[in-house]
């Protein structure tokens, strides 16, 4: 049955145009900037003059401020039109489907859910197809073969959820992938993971950085390594030290990406991993000032995909961050390079006195911590937080202690914290963990792009926990469940 599915996920994802667009990303990944520049004119242009003729909301947008197509033919021209936020795509969603879009064979596609509701937005064929293409290239860099055999490692719900014995994975035949359940993955179930995916004759793992780093410290604890080609991450926070527990139990580098479900953007680690390149073929990027106090040099990303007709995104605000890289990378690609992702709006915490911290910033509370197996940060008000601890076989009351006092200092005076053991911390339905849990994060955009208000969740900290503490991680935008 999994062979089935994989095969019909082959046949919608995988159709005419993906090797055409893969050979054309291939080529296009070598381009100077000034090709570039005129592929996305070129791309953009078509872009808008549809979203004019077919898209109400762009129609009234545009007219309302007396614009035509020929106004915007140049990305520096998109500053002309309005951001678009969440909310709007929420509300009026049915004004951002094209009105061609049932020819376009489209596809529902929704969030995985971590900002409180699932954001659902509506895909053509082409932009399946690109998507799939602009992933196997990143693979490539990697070093898998197309279609190359991987083991997967993220949400997939494969064997019943009471199931407690292996196997806790299937063969997608069609795909040649192993898919394996996040869910049955524990400390004890660590080395059959491994042999299963030796056994496999796998040459990358494809997973979610939680999940992958879990199972490295788990194998290094039984004293189990493989001899993979790469390791391929996305969808969740990857802080430096966990990417040295994964290369050293896999015995291979990590290639991290950064994507997001709306898809207007796609970014990717090179054989040089000296950030992330954005892929200009994918998305035009913005980096605009965040619409709140943040770290300095921290810009959001916004992104227009210059791939989907069925339902456009123009000027997105993906409530992602990040820090643009002034220089050119080493492997001689002219993309636009980024530091890894820092932080998404809705995996922080807000202190008494109003400043909200990103996660790579919390981290610094559980720095050098090895007690601890897994933890969730619970905020009921700007003054309460409740840590949720997994707690590895020694932790003490100075661990306890250590946790408390360190994240009062960091978040300030009135700050009151307490840390409540557990047997374990489920993961959500899409497989991911969710390391804050905040109930006062003030970031939901209103309509015009300005407002505040809404809930937040991250990615959760699992095994080991702590980092530096200028130690980065991807948010990568979580994949969708159409995938």
């Amino acid at each position: 049955m999994v062979s089935a599915y994989g095969l019909a996920q082959r046949l919608a994802r995988n159709g005419r145009g993906f090797r055409r667009h893969l050979a054309e990303l291939e080529k296009s990944q070598w381009y100077s900037e000034a090709e570039f520049l005129e592929l996305q004119r070129e791309k953009l242009s078509r872009l808008v003059k549809h979203a004019y003729d077919r898209v109400p909301y762009y129609r009234t947008v545009m007219k309302e401020r007396g614009l035509t197509p020929d106004d915007i033919r140049d990305p520096s021209d998109l500053q002309k039109l309005p951001f678009l936020t969440k909310e709007i795509v929420r509300t009026r969603y049915a004004e951002l489907v094209s009105e061609d879009a049932d020819r376009r064979r489209p596809r529902r596609s929704a969030s995985s859910g971590t900002t409180g509701t699932p954001l659902v937005t509506l895909r053509d064929q082409n932009s399946i197809e690109f998507e799939q293409a602009s992933l196997w290239r990143h693979w490539g860099i990697g070093g898998l073969p197309l279609f190359g055999r991987r083991a997967s490692l993220r949400g997939h719900p494969v064997v019943p959820p009471n199931q407690t014995t292996p196997p806790f994975w299937r063969r997608n035949l069609a795909e040649n992938q192993l898919v394996m359940s996040g869910f049955h993955l524990s400390f004890d179930a660590g080395p059959s993971f491994a042999a299963a995916i030796q056994d496999f004759g796998a040459r990358a793992v494809e997973a979610l950085p939680a999940s992958a780093y879990f199972l490295a410290e788990s194998m290094l604890a039984h004293g189990v390594r493989l001899d993979l080609d790469l390791v391929l991450t996305g969808s969740e926070p990857i802080y430096p030290m966990h990417r040295e527990v994964m290369e050293r139990a896999f015995g291979c580098k990590v290639f991290d990406f950064y994507g997001i479900s709306e898809r207007v953007a796609f970014g990717m680690e090179c054989d040089r991993h000296t950030g992330l390149h954005m892929a200009p073929e994918y998305g035009i990027v913005e980096f605009v000032d965040p619409r709140f106090q943040h770290e300095e040099g921290i810009r959001e990303v916004v992104g227009t995909g210059l791939n989907n007709y069925a339902m456009p995104l123009i000027r997105y605000r993906t409530e992602d961050f990040t820090r643009p890289v002034d220089l050119e990378c080493p492997c001689g690609r002219k993309m636009p390079l980024v530091a890894p992702f820092e932080t998404r709006v809705t995996g922080m915490l807000v202190t008494p006195n109003g400043r909200v911290m990103a996660y790579a910033l919390v981290n610094y509370a559980f720095m050098g911590l090895e007690n601890i197996r897994k933890s969730q940060i619970v905020q009921e008000s700007p003054e309460d937080v409740v840590v949720r601890i997994v707690a590895g076989g020694e932790f003490s009351d100075t661990d306890r202690r250590s946790v408390i006092e360190r994240l009062e200092q960091l978040m300030g005076e009135g700050t009151h914290v307490d840390v409540e053991l557990v047997d374990d911390i489920p993961r959500e339905p899409s497989g991911k963990y969710r390391w804050i849990v905040s109930k006062v994060n003030p970031i939901d955009a209103e309509p015009d792009g300005t407002g505040t208000g809404s809930t937040g969740t991250g990615a959760i900290r699992t095994g080991t926990a702590g980092t530096d503490v200028n130690g980065r991680g991807n948010a990568g935008g979580g994949r969708s469940r159409d995938e």
